[in-house]
């Protein structure tokens, strides 16, 4: 890829020796042993989330049909395109059922970028970019990353079909204060 697409992938996450992650790493089921997947994964992580960005330019090139990279890649829900042109793209640019939504990032001038949050009709706004925003370099990875979580969030939500979701954490608040008020009684 591009110096820009390589400076953004840096900036996203750690690329990471898959052989030298730990049970305590999510690699979302990326091998890591046998290479098969390829050698090194872009992983971020804080105290609340970790997060694993199948990126195709570090899966290996299979002949034939790519079957490893449509099995991460194009079973995902949320997807993030980089693209250096300006040829139109849609959901349907992408083959494949699992294509809920796709933030797209285009490089503008002087280091800015074009990122749009594509959505299926299912899938709920949710987020801090409904449809399209400029973001400079240096804001760009932390952006994505809110969008990434944010539309994973969404796709759930779209794929279960719930119009009152809650996450694990929001129903474990719940519980305890449940657990609250039963011993507070």
């Amino acid at each position: 890829g591009s110096s820009l697409f390589e400076e953004f992938l840096s900036s996203l996450g750690t690329h990471t020796s898959l052989a030298l992650c730990g049970d305590d790493v999510f690699t979302g089921g990326l091998d890591r042993t046998s290479r098969r997947d390829g050698e090194f994964a872009l992983l971020w992580g804080s105290s609340l989330a970790q997060c694993v960005f199948f990126v195709g330019t570090l899966m290996p090139n299979d002949a034939g049909e790519q079957i490893n990279k449509k099995r991460f890649i194009g079973n995902s829900y949320v997807k993030i395109v980089y693209s250096d042109s300006d040829a139109p793209f849609t959901l349907d640019s992408l083959s494949g059922q699992f294509n809920l939504i796709v933030v797209l990032i285009r490089p503008l001038p002087n280091r800015y970028f074009r990122v749009s949050v594509l959505r299926a009709p299912s899938v709920p706004v949710l987020g801090p970019i409904e449809d399209t925003a400029v973001i400079p370099m240096k804001s760009l990875s932390l952006m994505v990353r809110r969008i990434v979580i944010d539309s994973d969030i969404a796709a759930m939500i779209a794929v279960s079909g719930e119009r009152n979701y809650s996450s694990n954490w929001h129903d474990r608040l719940k519980q305890i204060r449940n657990m609250l008020k039963r011993h507070q009684a």
